[in-house]
Formats: C-alpha cells, structure tokens, sequence
C-alpha cells in the first residue's frame, strides 16, 4: 500500500501546489436559505397531511437492526402463506375481500 511519504518527489510537488489553489465549497447564503424555506413547508405540508402520525411514533415502529427487518419480512410472508393456504383448503381461489369481475357485453 502507497502512502503520501512512499510517493515521488514529482507527485509531492503536484499535490502541493494543487492544495495551494483549491479552494474549499463554499455554498451560497441566498441558496441555502432557499433550501431551508423548501424544507419547512415540505415539513408544515406533511404534518398538515398526516396530523395523526408523530415523529416519535415513526421512529419507535422502525426497526433498528437487520434481523429485525428480517424477521418481520418472514412474519409477513408466512402470514400471507397462512392465507393462502387457508383459502386454499376452502376451496376459495379468490379472496371474499375481492370484487367479482364482470365481463362486458
């Protein structure tokens, strides 16, 4: 692995003179002020729309690890096999929640 103190003197040279003239980002005041309205209306817009869900009660249903992703993937998918499976075994191919479609004619 090459470090900076293993490099050429050629490529110390470059670099130095091209930390001489970068110039850091610097991000305009008007643009990030812009950017700040945008996000407080987007923000007063979602809490006008959703008024019953609260920040906290987002956050306290997300789940934190990868496993815990995981294992409510595998209860939703065997709960939707469940389903199936009962449907199955009554004989119904639809589920009573489904309108009939009609064929027009």
């Amino acid at each position: 692995m090459k470090t900076r103190e293993m490099a050429s003197a050629g490529f110390r040279r470059v670099l130095a003179l091209h930390h001489e003239v970068w110039q850091p980002f610097q991000q305009d005041p008007a643009l990030a002020a812009a950017v700040g309205r945008q996000e407080q209306v987007r923000l007063d817009l979602a809490a006008r729309t959703f008024p019953d869900i609260d920040e906290e009660d987002q956050q306290d249903e997300t789940p934190t690890s990868l496993e815990e992703i995981r294992a409510q993937q595998r209860q939703a998918s065997d709960a939707t096999r469940i389903a199936a499976i009962l449907r199955a075994r009554a004989g119904r191919t639809v589920p009573p929640a489904a309108p009939a479609l009609r064929q027009a004619g």
